[in-house]
């Protein structure tokens, strides 16, 4: 691509002027070959009408001599010296207005005698036939005319030279199309200021934003500004909108994420400094094991950080949740992957799928860490000996997989706020990090999916990912 088509894709005022100065070269040789064309035609039209009031002219001119010179005009001529002894006129061929043009006669009796012809028409042919024709005399190509007196005694015969015609043409297509030529470098000014004038908001949206720091975010203003810009900024617009919104989760993330590693770590150090400083060995053990136990707890704080960190618009990849995942072997994986802990704390783990469960269209690795989450959060909130369910079901409309328990449930109460993040039961005794729920929720809005608890009428938690619309659910 070369620099002046680069230069030109960079700068709409210059691509909108270098457009409407094409646009209006192609308009002015369009009019100026029509213009050309039309003079031909009209310059046509008019000559011949000329030629036609000349030989009327002629006619009338020859009455007049009959009737004033009789003998002078009709006095008999030798056969042999007809034309030699015609009257000749000279027509003065100098001083001729622009658009008059050169003319040739004759006149012709009935009999054959020539009565009379222009100085220029001593070469010129009688015609054959009455009307229009051409001829070639004097080196030149004429357009000639025929006809005969009222009385039928004469034969008048008039011509113009061809090429003045196609001059005449010309001169009047330039003339038409000259003071367009002169005002063209006028036109292209009056465009290029017509075309700045209206890029001026752009430029006084530029200047707003420019003046901005980056902590503001507010709403670009729509007042006064053209209904064609107003969709790019409605967009820019929604997009600020997104930017405040990510940045002030991230701000919250931050600051709940620092206050929720700051127990641990203090704990940590607290349980260090007391096994560094006794001096008995059993207090010893009990403070490492709690310096290993707030550990872990940083460290499960810490991953869930990460999941949740990866699950943020800037860091996924929306073509990569479209993906085929086949259901049975989503719930196995999972089975696999947990089984080990749950029997750890003697508790059952059971599987429940339909024998037809066909697929789902979204990310695996995603809809792994959301159902293990569930999974490990039934667990740790449920008592040693209790039976954990991992299942799937469908309908001809929607799709659901689901974690179940047999633990306390959640307090209807905290149901509507049991997601946000660094959220834990007020009344739940487990280690937990407040995160497990807020990820399995980002994971299921990022699938289209919803995320819902039921709590059982006996004891446990239902905990179901639904995909209510069947677009997303293949059989």
């Amino acid at each position: 691509m070369s620099e002046q088509t680069k230069l030109t894709m960079r700068s709409l005022r210059l691509n909108l002027v270098l457009t409407l100065a094409f646009a209006f070269v192609l308009v002015w040789l369009a009019v100026g070959w029509f213009a050309y064309d039309k003079g031909l035609h009209e310059a046509d039209e008019l000559l011949d009408g000329q030629l036609v009031l000349s030989a009327r002219l002629l006619e009338g001119q020859i009455n007049h001599e009959e009737q004033e010179h009789p003998s002078a005009f009709n006095r008999p001529q030798p056969s042999s010296s007809q034309i030699d002894s015609a009257q000749v006129v000279d027509l003065d061929p100098y001083g001729r207005l622009p658009y008059e043009q050169e003319l040739a006669f004759q006149i012709w009796a009935l009999d054959g005698i020539l009565k009379m012809r222009s100085a220029n028409a001593e070469q010129m042919q009688k015609a054959p036939d009455m009307g229009f024709s051409n001829q070639e005399f004097n080196e030149l190509l004429w357009r000639s005319y025929s006809k005969t007196s009222h009385d039928k005694q004469y034969l008048i015969q008039v011509a113009h030279p061809l090429d003045t015609r196609k001059e005449i043409g010309l001169e009047v297509a330039l003339r038409v199309a000259f003071p367009v030529l002169l005002a063209f470098p006028l036109l292209i000014l009056l465009m290029y200021w017509a075309v700045t004038y209206s890029l001026r908001p752009l430029n006084t949206i530029a200047d707003n934003l420019s003046r901005r720091t980056m902590f503001e975010l507010d709403p670009v203003v729509t007042d006064n500004v053209p209904h064609e810009i107003k969709p790019i900024i409605a967009a820019f617009n929604s997009m600020l909108e997104r930017v405040r919104v990510s940045i002030q989760n991230e701000r919250q993330f931050t600051s709940n994420a620092a206050h929720e590693l700051r127990t641990p770590l203090a704990g940590i150090k607290l349980h260090a400094q007391l096994a560094e400083t006794t001096g008995d060995d059993a207090a010893r053990q009990r403070f490492l094991a709690l310096v290993l136990k707030g550990t872990e707890r940083a460290e499960r704080l810490i991953v869930q950080m990460l999941k949740l960190a990866r699950l943020e618009p800037q860091h996924s990849d929306p073509t990569e949740r479209d993906q085929p995942v086949s259901i049975r072997n989503l719930i196995l994986q999972v089975h696999d992957l947990e089984a080990f802990a749950l029997r750890a704390k003697s508790q059952t783990f059971n599987v429940d799928l339909p024998a037809q469960i066909g697929e789902l269209l979204g990310q695996e690795d995603l809809l792994l860490v959301a159902l293990a989450n569930l999974v490990s959060n039934a667990s740790r909130y449920s008592s040693n000996n209790t039976t954990i369910t991992l299942g799937a079901w469908r309908n001809d409309q929607s799709l659901g997989l689901y974690v179940q328990d047999q633990g306390p449930g959640i307090p209807e109460h905290e149901l509507g706020t049991i997601t946000q993040r660094f959220k834990r039961g007020a009344d739940l005794q487990g280690e937990g990090s407040g995160l497990g729920l807020a990820i399995v929720e980002k994971i299921a809005s990022l699938h289209q999916a919803q995320l819902r608890f039921m709590n059982l009428p006996n004891a446990g938690l239902r905990v179901e990912i639904v995909w209510p619309n069947a677009a997303r659910v293949k059989s």
